[in-house]
Formats: C-alpha cells, structure tokens, sequence
C-alpha cells in the first residue's frame, strides 16, 4: 500500500473497488448503543475502542490493558501438597468420584479465582443539530491497511465527518471531527466509568485547565489504580463544565484521549499530561502520518486475495456480505477479508511491551465478562498467536513470551507448594499478573497441569521460524524448567504388564466421560492429549538444543528427557467408537458426543506428530483415526463456538481435505461471527476464533511442519487449496526454517511464486499432491516430480515463474 497515496486521501470514504474490499468492513447504518458486538475495534495494543457511530449521542467504549480487577495474589490452596497426593491414590484405586470432590476441597485456588478483566468506561459525545441526519448518506468504516475508523453523514447540506485511531508512536487515542457546510459542529464530550443504569465505577471526574479526568481503581486491598486525561482542541469555542468539554461553533475539532495505570507509572495523573501534551505538539495529520508509518509494515507484511465470481455480492456492504454468504452467495472475498482482519486484530491487540491479547483481545466492555476476559490457556491464548508467526507478525509474539516469563515465576512457587516439584507449571487460566493457582472449581478443566507444556511450544515454534538462536538462548530456561515440572510429577502406571509414566491427576479439557457405573467423571491418569503435549514439547526441545553448538543444557537432563518420553503410554485407538482416537486413558463412553474440544487432536494441530501422505513418518492408521474422530464429534454437531470452528479449519487442512477447509470456512461465516466479523462464543465475542481462522487459512495455502527422511525442511506450497478459492494471491506468508513466500494463483494453479531466505540452508519445495486435485504436472522449472531441493543462504530470493513451464 502505498502510504502517500492514504495521506493525500480527505478525512472521509472514498468508494473503493470490490476487490478492495478485502481490506475495509464497512455499512449504511449505525450501531445501536446497546449492540456491541456491531461496533468497529481500534488499538494500540494497550488501549482499545470500539466505535459505534451513532450521530447524535455517539458512545465510544474504551479499554486499556492493565484494568483488571485487583492486586497479585498468592492464592494456592495451603492443604494443595498433601490434597495432590491423596487425589493420585484414590485415582489409582480407580475412584474418580472421591478424587473429584476432594480435590474441589484441597486443591482448589483461595480464593477460587484470579483477576479478571474490565472496562475503562465510554467516551460520550453528545451532539446538536445532528438528529436530522439524512440515513442515505449514513456511512461508517473501519480501513484494515490504515487502522483508521470513520463515520460520515449529511444534515440538509453539512457534511460531518469523523476519524479515529489509536497510535503507537504517541500512545493516545484521537477523534477528529469535521463539518463541511452551512451548518456548524457543536457537542458536550465526556469520559465516564457507567457500571449500571444508575452507579458509576470511578472515584472522582474533574476538569482543570481546559482538560478533564477520571480518576479510581478496580477494588480489593491492592486495586490497579488509573486515570484518564480528555483534551480538545478546535476552531471553535471550547470550555470545560463539570466532567465535560463544551465545544460549539466549530467547523473542526480533535480529541485526544490518554490512560495510565499503576501497573506500570507510580504517577498516574503525570503520565496522562505528559502524554497528550506531547501529542499536542503534532498537527493532526502528523499524529496520523505517524500512525500509519507505524501501522502500515505490520499489516502489508501479509494480505491475502482471493477473487470471486460475484462482484455484486463483494461490494456490498460488510453486514449484507455475511448475510448473503449464509444464504449461498459465493464470496471468496469475504474469506481473504476475515484472514486480513484476524491479522488486523492481533495488530491491535498485541504489540511489543504490552499484555499479550486476552480472551477478548482488549475489547470489553463488562466488569464481570464471561469467562473473565481473562487467559485461558487449554487452547484460547495459544490459538490467539497461531497466526503470529506464519503470517508474518513474529514480533508481536513478545507479549505472550513476557507473560510466559510472570508465569515461570509464579508457578514456581504453585508447583512447590501444591506438587512437592522442582521447574514451573500453571492450570487452565491466568491474568495479568501470571497467576498459576487452580482457577475456579470447574472440574473438566480446573486441575490440568499441561496448559505450561502447551504453552513453551511457542518458544520452540519462534524459533523454528526465525532461527533466532539468541531468543532460544533467552528463553530456553522457561521451556527447560517446564520440562522439569513434568519429569518431576508423572506417576507409574501399570497396565498389561508394562509400566508406563503418566499424568495423574488430568482431565481432557472440560470434557467428561461416562465411567462403568454410569455416571459421569472428568478425572482421569494419562487423556491423549497429555501424552500428545509431552512428545510434542520433548521432541522439539531436543530437536532445537541438537541445533545450538554451544548449548549448556545438562546432558543428564536430555538423558532424562528421552528415557521419560519412551516410557509414555502410546496412542490407543477406541473399539467403542471403531476407527477413532482413544480419548482417555480407557475406553470411556463419551458423555457429549459433539463437544467443542477435541484436544486429542492436538497432535494433528498445532502439533506435528500426525502426519499427511506423502511425508516420512506417515502412520496410515493414526492420520485415519484423526480423521474419523473429527469426523465423529462433528457428526453430533460439534464445533458449536467459533474457536473451535477455527481449530476445525486447520485439522482439515492438516488433514489434506479442501472440501471440508472450504465448508468449515462457510460455516465459520454462518454461525460464527457477528456483523462486524468479530468471532462469537455463546453469544459474546472471543477473539480467539477471528484469529484461528486466520492460522487455517494460511495452512490451506502452505504448510511446513513435515521434515524429509534427511532432516531437511519441507514447504507445501497450496497443499489444500479449496475450488473456491482458484484465484488469488497472498504474499509474507512464512514457513519454518525462516522462509518467506509470495505466491499467486490463476484457475487453481500456482503461476508465480517468490521465496525469501532469512536464515539460510537446505529446503525442498512440494508442489502438488492429494490434497488439491486442481494442480496437474505443469511445473516450474527445477521441479522434477513435484519437488525441488534448493540450497539457500542468509538474504537469497528465488522467484520462478509456473507459466512457462
């Protein structure tokens, strides 16, 4: 994109294509104040809005990172260490039920739950002379390649146009507001903290030279303590009454908002005038300048295209797009605009220095959200970062590595004290303060202990995609003290005569089976997808260390590492469901045939132990056995959330089966998103679905988990390209062993393919296969039979061209 051409663009749409449309959500009508989930997200990646557009009494509800609700807290349970080792023997006498409920006695958090996240409160404007506006020229929007929202309408023959962004560079939020005619803009603008109809959640509201605060904290004995600055600046008359700012007579104005917290400043009120002041030293179009130049390389790094039959339906408005999709309308473009907006989320949501993106990314507009806005870590916050390296955004990757580095440190002490262990582990949720304590009472998902293991594979997956080998160095004692958790905790379990080594006490995230008495339990020694976490996590652990030279890892640690991986139970298929995946240890019947997790299939994906035809290592059976099991849970309507339609999409791609990719992307705009594309989990937006389809997509359209029977990195290129999308292109769409592809398509064949080596070395190139029957012989030329070795260095760009073969 070329960023002269955006600064040069009036504040104001300007119609853009339908192939353009891949890059803007736009619409005809206002957000009613009560519907959220219609409004547009803005940020940072430390403060968020989400703008509803309303012209005469516009709510803006706005977020900053660090509000949650309270202090740190050391909530492990004091009976934790001598509770743990009674529920193992119980478990090992088989008796699940009396395990439960004394766990939910001696294990659980005090109290129960970490901090949740909140709200910072509404910014409010009120505006005269604008409750006439004429609906047909109503238009609102968000632009992907700019992260700039607008509004715009007409009252008789005035123009009033609105702008927002957030920046980075200068850390506040800016309105601009416009009028262009006879008549003249005028509003009274606030902040405010409303927690209901009648009370409010802030401790004072003022105004002080011309600006105006909000000032309070989020509760308990060590609240986070915040406060906001409000400054406007315009050609017309300003004034400060109370807790607002009056502006009449304008023709033009710009608000700037700035939040501050204790989390990070010891002077929040400084930090707030520190920050508009230094804004202030900006025009507006500076300010925007800046943000744009900031923006603009993170998302250009990978757009995707993908052209569709129907013009008509693609220029539509965002809302009629989505709804003619769930009637049939064939809008591949409306997929290419969910992957680059998934990628425009995380942008927001998540840059260096910041909290990685939460449940709600940092959107919310609740006290007390559902599920906490918290970090759930059996599958939430790592599917928020699927996309982080394959499209391009390993960089912001870095908030999730520093939580990770808080949560090292307080799960030291949670697995001491509750596990009697050496190393670090966490359960199933944590905050911003990298709490590792039993979260809840929930018992399908309270008192899993493999959410640390599944979470140091991004490590591990970094650095196969950068071949950063000083970030592996730095990190490497948060995966290695991970490790020593598990080689200190699994238990001995005899069965058939052989001893293996598992986990006890486990669940298969919130699931439940039907034990022989006919009722139903969620405790379990050894789930699947225990096991799965632990070979993924020991393999690539001592793949990386055999690449480092001068590695210092302890040999007798590999040592121990490898003889305790041979000692896990093996993969077991089920004679109670024929064909399929073994859930649990037994052969349990399934409590909820179609439930949302499938977490069995973690080996399928993200991780890389089940392998397609054609790749060394392919187990006919396992590959089989993964299929039918999602084929099983889907068959009793299964992956009901959106998360879990995402994960859905990236099994099918791993499984080499466009057909279905396709139809689960269909079904992902059917029941999965709301109007403005944000992801829905029973009923409220999740942000994790948004960005796990991005990470499906990218693996129909590349995929480089497989290694060849020498070592050698393979890349796949549009191994499961869907019918539907036959024409297209995408570019920065990356492959571990630190490659870079651009590629584009015509008719469902790749024409024209440009590839970046940012580290160097070997690589072979897969072109064609079962997974997309569309690709015939024709070849570039150094293929031969689908396959190209190349032998790279660090900064060489190979482009070959499929249409001269």
């Amino acid at each position: 994109m070329l960023i002269t051409a955006i600064l040069a663009t009036a504040i104001g749409f300007v119609p853009l294509t339908a192939a353009e449309n891949s890059t803007r959500l736009w619409y005809k009508s206002p957000v009613a104040s009560s519907t959220w989930t219609d409004a547009l997200p803005i940020g940072n990646g430390r403060l968020g809005a989400m703008i509803y557009g309303i012209p005469v009494q516009e709510r803006i509800q706005l977020n900053e990172e660090t509000i949650w609700s309270g202090g740190r807290r050391d909530r492990v349970n004091q009976n934790g260490a001598q509770t743990v080792s009674e529920v193992r023997d119980l478990l090992a006498r088989g008796d699940a039920a009396g395990a439960q409920k004394l766990a939910n006695l001696g294990m659980m958090g005090t109290p129960q739950t970490c901090r949740n996240y909140q709200t910072l409160g509404d910014m409010e404007i009120s505006f005269d002379g604008t409750s006439k506006y004429d609906k047909n020229t109503y238009e609102r929007w968000l632009n992907l390649d700019t992260a700039l929202s607008g509004v715009r309408f007409k009252v008789n023959n005035t123009l009033y146009e609105r702008e927002m962004f957030v920046s980075v560079p200068d850390d506040v939020f800016v309105h601009r507001l416009k009028a262009t005619g006879n008549e003249k803009l005028s509003f009274q603008i606030r902040v405010h903290r409303p927690k209901d109809g009648l009370n409010e959640a802030s401790d004072q509201n003022w105004n002080e030279n011309g600006w105006t605060y909000m000032t309070g904290g989020t509760g308990g004995i060590d609240p986070v303590v915040f406060t906001t600055a409000l400054a406007v600046e315009s050609d017309g008359h300003v004034r400060t009454l109370g807790e607002f700012i009056v502006v009449e007579n304008a023709t033009e104005a710009t608000a700037f908002l700035a939040a501050a917290t204790s989390y990070r400043h010891n002077d929040t009120r400084a930090a707030v005038d520190s920050t508009i002041q230094k804004a202030r030293q900006h025009t507006y179009e500076e300010l925007r300048r800046r943000h744009i130049e900031d923006y603009a390389p993170f998302y250009n790094a990978s757009v995707l295209n993908l052209n569709g039959p129907d013009l008509q339906t693609s220029s539509l408005p965002t809302n009629a797009r989505i709804n003619a999709t769930r009637k049939g309308a064939n809008d591949p473009g409306l997929v290419a605009l969910a992957y680059n907006y998934g990628r425009y989320l995380l942008i927001a949501s998540s840059r260096a220095g910041n909290l990685p993106s939460n449940l709600q990314g940092i959107w919310n507009k609740e006290f007390d959200p559902l599920w906490g806005s918290k970090y759930t870590v059996n599958i939430n916050l790592q599917m928020n970062y699927w996309p982080a390296e394959v499209t391009s955004l390993s960089s912001l990757h870095e908030p999730y590595f520093d939580l990770l580095e808080l949560m090292r440190k307080d799960g030291t002490h949670t697995a001491k004290a509750m596990y009697n262990a050496s190393g670090w582990m966490s359960h199933h949720n944590t905050d911003l303060w990298g709490d590792t304590a039993p979260v809840d009472t929930y018992l399908p998902a309270t008192y899993w202990t493999l959410s640390s293991g599944w979470l140091v594979t991004h490590i591990l997956e970094h650095y196969w995609y950068t071949g950063d080998k000083s970030f592996l160095a730095s990190n490497l004692h948060i995966v290695s003290e991970a490790i020593e958790f598990y080689l200190d905790t699994l238990q001995p379990y005899k069965t058939n005569g052989t001893e293996y080594l598992v986990t006890n006490p486990s669940v298969s995230p919130e699931n439940t089976y039907v034990g022989p008495d006919g009722k139903s339990y969620n405790f379990d020694t050894a789930p699947t997808c225990d096991i799965e976490i632990l070979n993924e996590l020991f393999t690539n652990y001592l793949n990386a260390i055999a690449t480092l030279s001068n590695s210092t890892v302890d040999s007798a640690f590999l040592t121990r590492i490898r003889d305790t991986q041979s000692k896990l139970p093996p993969y077991r298929y089920s004679t109670r469901y024929p064909d399929t995946l073994q859930e649990w240890m037994q052969d349990y019947e399934q409590a909820e045939p179609g439930h949302r997790h499938v977490s069995h299939l973690y080996a399928l994906y993200p991780g890389t132990q089940i392998l397609p035809p054609g790749a060394p290592g392919y187990d006919a059976k396992l590959f089989n056995a993964a299929a039918a099991t999602l084929e099983d849970r889907l068959s009793h309507n299964g992956a009901g959330t959106g998360w879990s339609r995402a994960w859905t999409i990236n099994w099918y791609a791993r499984l080499q089966n466009r057909t279905a990719l396709a139809e689960n992307t269909f079904q992902f705009f059917n029941t999965s998103v709301f109007n403005n594309l944000m992801d829905v989990n029973e009923g409220i937006f999740q942000i994790d679905g948004n960005l796990g389809f991005v990470s499906g997509v990218a693996e129909g359209l590349l995929q480089s988990h497989v290694v060849d029977d020498k070592g050698v990195r393979e890349v796949w290129l549009l191994p499961v390209l869907p019918e539907e999308w036959n024409d297209g292109s995408v570019n920065g769409i990356a492959a571990r062993g630190g490659f870079v592809f651009d590629l584009e398509w015509a008719d469902g064949k790749l024409v024209h393919m440009r590839m970046e080596s940012r580290v160097g070395g070997p690589v072979v190139l897969k072109y064609g296969g079962s997974g997309n029957s569309t690709i015939t012989a024709r070849q570039a030329e150094g293929f031969s039979n689908g396959r190209m070795r190349l032998e790279t260095k660090a900064g060489d760009v190979r482009e070959f061209d499929f249409r001269k073969a």
